[in-house]
């Protein structure tokens, strides 16, 4: 018995910055209106066997499709392994999925993170409050640990710490005789309110990338956000109504990988409604630049839908 749920994300924005950019090399658009991507997928468990999750990418400007994400995952006595294409376990931010974020787009300073492969991993409970999550990929050994130092569940309270750790071979995005990536995290969560910051370094033979990301959200007329604790980040809430407002400000400084970039620095608010459990729409105003043109302002629009 194959059971099995569908998702839909559409993403069209005004103006595009790095915040939609993805990797530095993207090639980014900046026409007035940018209908950008159609993402469509399939979930679901193979009886009472592994869960799978298989979705592609569609360029609608350039009429292209791209493999997102196939993977199959099951339990087993060390934790949860997943095999196939998927995200490497690194980061806060790059942890969550494009459904879970509470902004249109992870922020630019994702940029210096680890990205899609091919690969294993696992994800190990140490105990109630510390997690483990590593993977071996085709060309990255990567490993995210974090640990609750605050945990009520009837105050709706959590307060986590983590860091994460890559080497990583040559990519299209990043290349060099020695490739390491360092990430240190903290997510904070008190009824309606979160707030979290996260600080990256990737360090390319003889150069050293920065970045340092923060931003807060409240949730407005409804159920808040579900903390995740085997996965160390945030779900949808559980029931619709709510109006979520949320705040980020980043900044990345690449100049001694890539002289001719400049440091960026983008300020983005977010309104997310979730109109039920499966689905939410987003509006965003952004202020920034993919660190190659100078800053803009953006006006983007999404609506996600997954059930």
């Amino acid at each position: 018995m194959i059971i099995a749920s569908v998702f839909l994300g559409l993403l069209c924005c005004q103006q595009n910055t790095a915040e939609f950019a993805g990797k530095i090399d993207a090639d980014v658009s900046n026409e007035d209106f940018d209908l950008r991507r159609l993402r469509l997928g399939v979930e679901g468990t193979l009886g009472d066997g592994p869960n799978y999750i298989f979705s592609i990418n569609n360029d609608l400007d350039e009429g292209e499709s791209s493999l997102h994400e196939l993977l199959i995952s099951f339990e087993h006595a060390w934790g949860i392994m997943e095999i196939g294409y998927f995200k490497e376990p690194f980061g806060l931010e790059n942890s969550h999925s494009s459904h879970q974020v509470n902004f249109l787009e992870r922020s630019s300073a994702t940029m210096l993170t680890a990205d899609h492969s091919i690969g294993f991993a696992n994800y190990l409970t140490l105990n109630d409050d510390a997690h483990l999550a590593w993977g071996i990929y085709r060309n990255a050994i990567t490993a995210r640990f974090t640990t609750l130092l605050l945990s009520d569940t009837d105050e709706d309270l959590f307060w986590h710490i983590g860091s994460s750790f890559a080497v990583r071979k040559s990519d299209e995005f990043f290349q060099g005789a020695e490739i390491l990536l360092f990430d240190i995290e903290s997510l904070y969560q008190h009824g309606a309110f979160t707030a979290q910051a996260e600080s990256q370094a990737l360090l390319i033979d003889e150069t050293e990338s920065t970045s340092f990301t923060i931003q807060a959200s409240y949730m407005f007329n409804g159920e808040n956000r579900e903390y995740n604790i085997n996965r160390s980040l945030f779900d949808f809430p559980e029931q619709g109504g709510g109006v979520e407002v949320a705040v980020r400000a980043t900044h990345v400084d690449m100049i001694e990988y890539l002289p001719l970039m400049n440091v960026i620095d983008d300020y983005a608010f977010d309104i997310s409604y979730y109109l039920n459990e499966s689905s939410k729409l987003q509006f965003e105003i952004g202020r920034g630049s993919d660190g190659f043109s100078d800053d803009s302002n953006t006006f983007a629009l999404r609506y996600h839908l997954h059930w």
